[in-house]
C-alpha cells in the first residue's frame, strides 16, 4: 500500500469527498486525486502534515512508517504493542548544516517506554552536557511549538540544528550544552525562516549499554 492508497482509504473511511480534503489542505480536488492516483509522488512535507490533519491521522501513517491498526490475535491481549519509529537522517549538534530527510531504517520499541514520531542521528558534540553524543539516536515528538528550555530540532533557513530553545520577545536563542560553542541568536528578520520540527523526548546511546 502506498501513500496514495492510504490517503484514499482514510478519505473514504471518513466519508469525505476529494473537494472536502482539498479545501482543508489548500489545494484543488484534482490535486488530491493526483495524490491518490500516484501521479504526484513527492508530496511536500507541509502538505503531508495538512493531509494528516484533514484525514484525522498522522504523517507517519500516511508515509507508511507505522501501522494504524496493531496486529491482533483472537483471545490474546498483547503485553506490548511494538511500534516502528522511522529514522530520517541526521541532526547536527554543531553549527547548523543541511539535514537530509532520507529514511534510514526503523527503530522498534514499545511506545510505553518511549513514544516518538521520528528519530535523527546526532552529529557533533555541542550537546554533550545534555547527554547527547555524536552518533546517538535522538527521539522526537513532532510539534511546531516547545516551551523555553526544551531541547528541540529547529529548522533555520532550510538547515537543521539541535539545541535548547528559548524564545524572547523579538528573538530566539538556541543554546548549546557545551561551553566550547556559542549560542545561535535568531533576530527578528530571520524569525520567519525558523521552524521547530520536533521536541526531544529521549536519546539512545551505545554508551548506555
Amino acid at each position: 500500500m502506498n501513500i496514495g492508497d492510504r490517503i484514499r482509504n482514510r478519505r473514504k473511511d471518513l466519508n469525505k469527498t476529494l473537494e472536502d480534503i482539498g479545501k482543508k489542505v489548500g489545494v484543488t480536488k484534482a490535486t488530491i486525486q493526483r495524490y491518490e492516483n500516484g501521479n504526484i509522488v513527492n508530496i511536500p512535507s507541509d502538505k503531508i502534515e495538512m493531509l494528516a490533519k484533514a484525514l484525522e491521522t498522522t504523517p507517519a501513517y500516511l508515509m507508511g512508517w507505522e501501522d494504524q491498526k496493531a496486529n491482533e490475535i483472537p483471545g490474546v491481549i498483547p503485553l506490548n504493542k511494538i511500534r516502528k519509529i522511522p529514522i530520517i537522517g541526521q541532526i547536527v549538534c554543531g553549527d547548523p548544516i543541511l539535514s537530509y530527510e532520507n529514511l534510514d531504517g526503523y527503530y522498534s520499541t514499545d511506545p510505553n517506554i518511549i513514544d516518538a514520531d521520528f528519530i535523527l542521528y546526532a552529529d557533533g558534540d555541542s550537546m554533550i552536557d545534555a547527554g547527547i553524543h555524536d552518533k546517538d539516536l535522538v527521539f522526537f515528538r513532532q510539534t511546531p511549538q516547545v516551551e523555553n528550555g526544551a531541547i528541540a530540532a529547529v529548522l533555520i533557513d532550510g538547515q537543521t540544528t539541535l539545541k535548547k530553545f528559548y524564545k524572547q520577545k523579538d528573538s530566539i536563542i538556541l543554546q548549546p550544552e557545551n561551553p566550547d560553542y556559542e549560542p545561535i541568536i535568531i533576530t527578528e528578520e530571520r524569525l520567519a525562516q525558523t521552524k521547530i520540527i520536533g521536541e526531544m523526548v529521549g536519546v539512545y546511546s551505545k554508551r548506555n549499554k
